[in-house]
């Protein structure tokens, strides 16, 4: 196993930062190398040592930000007979806190217009198919139904990343045990009925 050069690490990590910058000052189409490496202060050989161009540069950084999301998003409850407040409770805020740690990130991605990726659409996609894993993998659900996982999955997914994204965007004063009950209510009885006895 190769070690882990800091250097490496830290100037990625200050790139990745002026890509964000760079997206909410200029966007991504305006965006040049020029305007990165400056907000880096790093010359243009470094950029060029670890990115081809800024399109491998969205991509890279893109694709690790679905990598970390799809690590992070919580299936354990596919296997549960039974899904209730207490049981879920804490799996599911931690789940929410990996994803409240990165909600800069996601509100600047989800808002920019990247040129041929959707990072909202993709972090759905994502995780329906590691949601249709656990599905493939859960030992009570029959097989007869596994035309339906995709819906399910589709269903599940929509749901809760809508839900964040208006969470983040629209619900800045809902703490995250708040938020966390309501989103087990929605699961466990429905979204009426949560918005009814909630």
């Amino acid at each position: 196993m190769k070690d882990i050069d800091i250097r490496v690490v830290k100037t990625i990590e200050g790139i990745n930062e002026s890509f964000l910058l760079c997206l909410e000052e200029v966007g991504f189409q305006t965006m040049t190398i020029k305007n990165i490496t400056e907000k880096a202060r790093i010359n243009r050989s470094t950029f060029y040592a670890h990115f081809t161009d800024k399109y491998d540069l969205r991509d890279k950084y893109i694709d690790s930000m679905l990598g970390d999301y799809v690590m992070n998003l919580d299936t354990n409850f596919i296997q549960k007979r039974e899904i209730t407040m207490d049981s879920y409770f804490n799996e599911l805020k931690r789940c929410l806190q990996s994803f409240l740690k990165r909600k800069r990130e996601y509100l600047i991605l989800w808002n920019a217009n990247l040129q041929g990726r959707n990072f909202f659409e993709e972090m759905i996609n994502s995780g329906i198919e590691k949601l249709v894993e656990g599905f493939q993998g859960a030992s009570d659900i029959p097989k007869e139904k596994e035309q339906f996982y995709s819906l399910y999955a589709n269903l599940f997914l929509g749901n809760m990343m809508v839900s964040v994204r208006w969470w983040f965007e629209k619900g800045q004063n809902i703490d995250i045990e708040t938020f966390t009950k309501m989103m087990i209510k929605h699961m466990s009885e429905g979204i009426f009925h949560t918005l009814k006895h909630m």
